[in-house]
Parts: C-alpha cells; sequence; structure tokens
C-alpha cells in the first residue's frame, strides 16, 4: 500500500453522509453504535453478517461477543451486490451504486485489495481481526473466507470512519441504490 500519498480522485468527500443508526432501524439489535473502527497491526475482515448468522444468533457466546463489540454493521444500501474492494489513500471504496456498473476509471495509485466482495443481505460487516479473536470465531472466518463470502485485507493501520457516498440518483428512484461504502482513514 501507498500510505504516504492521498487520493481524493477516488471519492469525493462533497458526497459522503453518515451512516444509519441501526438502533434507530431495530433498537433491540445488539451491536455497538459507531461509525470507526481501528487497525492496530491487524486484518480487516469483510463480510455479509448472514455468514456469521451462527455465532451472531448465541448472544452469550464469547465470538458473539467480539463481533458485537468490535465490529461494525453497514446497512441502508443498495443490498443484494457484489464489488471490489480498492484502497487509495485515505480512502478504503466499495463502490455498490448502481450508477458504477459499467466500468468506471479508477485514479493511477488505486489499488484493488479483494477482487469481488458479495453481499446477499444488504448489510456488511467490518470486524478488525485482532490477536484476542476467539478460535471458533477464527475457525468460522477461515471458512467464510475458504467458501469466498468474506475477504481478509491489510489496509493502512489506523483509525476509520465509516460513511455512504451518495451518487445522484435518478428521480423517483430509491436513494439507497445509489450509494458507496467508504471507510476514510482519519
Amino acid at each position: 500500500m501507498t500510505p504516504n500519498r492521498t487520493c481524493p480522485a477516488l471519492v469525493d468527500a462533497k458526497r459522503l453522509r453518515p451512516i444509519q443508526d441501526l438502533h434507530k432501524w431495530s433498537p433491540d439489535c445488539m451491536v455497538v453504535v459507531d461509525d470507526s473502527f481501528e487497525l492496530k497491526d491487524e486484518s480487516l475482515l469483510i463480510t455479509d453478517p448472514i455468514h456469521l448468522a451462527q455465532t451472531l444468533n448465541a448472544s452469550t457466546h464469547p465470538s458473539a461477543s467480539y463481533v458485537q463489540t468490535r465490529g461494525l454493521t453497514v446497512t441502508h444500501y443498495g443490498g443484494k451486490a457484489s464489488c471490489p474492494v480498492l484502497w487509495c489513500n485515505p480512502y478504503l471504496l466499495l463502490p455498490l451504486s448502481q450508477s458504477l456498473r459499467e466500468k468506471f476509471l479508477l485514479p493511477a495509485d488505486t489499488e484493488t485489495l479483494a477482487a469481488k466482495i458479495s453481499c446477499h443481505s444488504g448489510s456488511l460487516l467490518f470486524l478488525p481481526l485482532a490477536d484476542d479473536i476467539p478460535q471458533s470465531l477464527r475457525d468460522q472466518i477461515h471458512k467464510v473466507c475458504t467458501d469466498q463470502n468474506g475477504v481478509k485485507i491489510r489496509p493502512a493501520a489506523g483509525t476509520y470512519r465509516v460513511f455512504y457516498e451518495q451518487l445522484e440518483s435518478p428521480k423517483g428512484s430509491q436513494e439507497e441504490l445509489y450509494r458507496n461504502i467508504v471507510a476514510q482513514k482519519q
């Protein structure tokens, strides 16, 4: 990764919007209310949370606690989709907007960290994988990645704030179909 240069052309900062507070959508959801995550010297898992459903449904299990306290779930965007995971300092971009269905030009300094991440439920989980991750969750994550239902990437260390990048949508269409997910390194 190129940690020292910046790449403002990948994302338009004027289009960044806060992600949805899941507690407004579902008051009893068992996730931390936050829009940021921190990476030290660890990988980041990006997956659809349905692939960790066994873990998340067992609310007293240490794996569930790990995901609920350290994971960041983003929802309320285009839903069932797939896209690459791109990095161009300071942005980690998941280009999900329907307006980007055709190939779009990437800035020269853009790296593809994952060729494709798929989302079936309309939610994505960002989960830092620290050394104290429970072994049962580590095993489940290995299976998720082996089955190509998630990716482990290693973006630059730091604190990332997650946003929607709201692109222009055709009149009368659903706004959330024209959103990318952006994690901006602070």
